[in-house]
């Protein structure tokens, strides 16, 4: 697919975008934002094969439920934290955190 078909249509798309992110502060999660709808919906695209029309675009928008977008999310996050903690000093320094905080309590009780 090309990627630069679906960034000229990303402006065209931002009233299906905005009555997403609207859709999910409605149902509770107030921290959806468009670039991340957006980037779900690219991700979910990819996966797609031939050529794909803009009406497909937006529906595959409005129909992005809520539990797509925070596995999205929950696994971006997690990838993001294990590509920081590869690094042996900073899993040092998490270590050294996780055994402050500890000894902290121990000294509390």
């Amino acid at each position: 697919m090309d990627e630069q078909q679906f960034e000229v249509w990303k402006s065209d798309a931002e009233p299906a975008l905005k009555s997403k992110v609207e859709e999910f502060h409605m149902l509770g999660y107030h921290h959806a934002d468009k670039e991340e709808v957006w980037n779900c919906v690219m991700e979910k695209i990819k996966k797609m094969d031939g050529y794909m029309r803009f009406h497909v675009l937006i529906n595959i928008i409005l129909t992005l439920r809520l539990s797509e977008y925070m596995n999205r999310l929950t696994i971006s996050s997690y990838k993001e934290s294990s590509l920081h903690y590869s690094d042996p000093s900073s899993l040092d320094d998490l270590m050294g955190e996780i055994e402050s905080h500890t000894s902290n309590k121990r000294h509390l009780t």
